[in-house]
């Protein structure tokens, strides 16, 4: 019983139940996002628990000392190439392959080779496992020192890529240190030696907090990546529920929100003109030519009227064969000069089911507003204005 109370048991003991709690931070995050990365860091933290249970045993029984050191490096060196194959799908996306399973077979008669040559020294089986250890973690390193930092994982990866050179650097230095402690009994080494596992498990919460920064950042990437994606998948309906398909007109619906849009951003219809316009004998082309002549009949309306907008005026479908447009800034006098010629431009218009272009009329009515309180009336105007036109012609 005297022995649980050793320090060097003490430091290790805390350095296992350490590396259990970043094991179970481990999973728990791997629940709630699911990173393959994150799976291959997890195992590896469960295998360094268990193989600090190994050592632990070794250290306080003699009858585990072979078994417990063969746990022990098996262990380590698992977790080393775990931590390894995570940075690598991390940084570059791949995975390990079955074949790597091989690996085990050398790795463990490696293990109980040195096992048996170190025949229960300690500082033997440290010295030579400290020259071999580190260069998983210069691998790892090496790995994400490819890696093109994004603001979210940017310190995360730092703090990792840090944590990996400060653990390749702490387990180098123990091996000319327990080199020296095999031939002579140094008694501040040997106490320095003890509390190996506590610097061992700064360097490796470090690592874990890393691990953590990167995971979450790249969550936190992804869903601002997905947000941004929603947002323009909204524009795009949005856009595409103000605008008329046929024409690419505006539509009815878009008229309130078009108006509130262009007040908000200091552009509103302080003044000008409506102007009505409507399509004359639409319904008889329909009849006589089917309603892909009415279509087109539509859209050569629609790019006549275009032609006779300004930068800041806009073309709305209103209903079947029906437009509204306004002309900001205009008067009425303005708005006719523009208009009078509509009607030229739709002359010897191509129609589908005619064998010679058909000249088309449009019907025209306008009316000033000085407000946006007075344009609603302003629309009747011009409707009635269009309609007295179209008798009449």
């Amino acid at each position: 019983m005297a022995n649980f109370f050793k320090p060097d048991l003490i430091a290790l003991l805390v350095q296992a139940l350490g590396a259990l709690l970043m094991a179970a931070l481990c999973i728990a995050l791997l629940r709630t996002m699911s990173r393959p990365a994150l799976r291959y860091w997890s195992m590896g933290w469960v295998l360094l628990c268990i193989s600090l249970q190994g050592l632990y045993l070794a250290t306080y029984s003699q009858a585990f000392r072979l078994p417990g050191h063969v746990i022990y490096l098996l262990g380590e060196y698992t977790f080393g190439y775990l931590l390894y194959v995570g940075c690598r799908n991390y940084a570059l996306g791949e995975s390990p392959k079955r074949t790597d399973l091989w690996l085990l077979v050398p790795a463990a008669v490696w293990c109980v080779w040195l096992s048996i040559f170190a025949g229960g020294d300690v500082n033997v089986l440290f010295a030579v496992h400290a020259l071999v250890y580190p260069y998983l973690f210069f691998r790892a390193l090496r790995v994400l020192g490819g890696v093109t930092a994004g603001p979210h994982v940017k310190v995360g990866l730092g703090v990792m890529r840090l944590a990996l050179f400060l653990l390749t650097i702490d387990y180098l230095h123990y091996a000319p240190l327990r080199a020296v402690a095999s031939y002579q009994n140094l008694e501040l080494l040997n106490i320095y030696l003890d509390n190996a596992p506590l610097y061992d498990l700064i360097f490796q919460v470090m690592l874990m907090f890393g691990m953590v920064m990167i995971a979450t950042g790249r969550v936190q990437q992804e869903l601002e990546g997905a947000n941004a994606d929603l947002q323009q998948a909204r524009d795009r309906l949005e856009t595409t529920s103000r605008m008329d398909p046929l024409t690419s007109a505006l539509n009815r619906r878009a008229f309130s929100a078009v108006l509130a849009d262009r007040s908000r951003g200091g552009r509103e219809f302080t003044s000008g003109v409506v102007a009505v316009v409507d399509l004359d004998g639409l319904k008889v082309l329909n009849d006589r030519f089917g309603h892909a002549a009415g279509d087109a009949a539509l859209l050569a309306l629609a790019e006549a009227l275009r032609a006779c907008l300004g930068p800041e005026d806009l073309l709305f479908r209103w209903g079947g064969d029906e437009f509204v447009i306004l002309l900001k800034g205009e008067g009425s006098t303005g708005a006719e000069t523009r208009l009078v010629k509509l009607n030229d431009e739709l002359m010897a218009t191509p129609i589908p089911g005619s064998d010679t272009p058909l000249d088309l009329r449009a019907s025209v009515g306008v009316s000033e507003f000085s407000d946006a309180a007075s344009l609603h009336r302003a629309i009747d105007e011009a409707d009635r204005a269009m309609y007295t036109r179209k008798k009449t012609a």
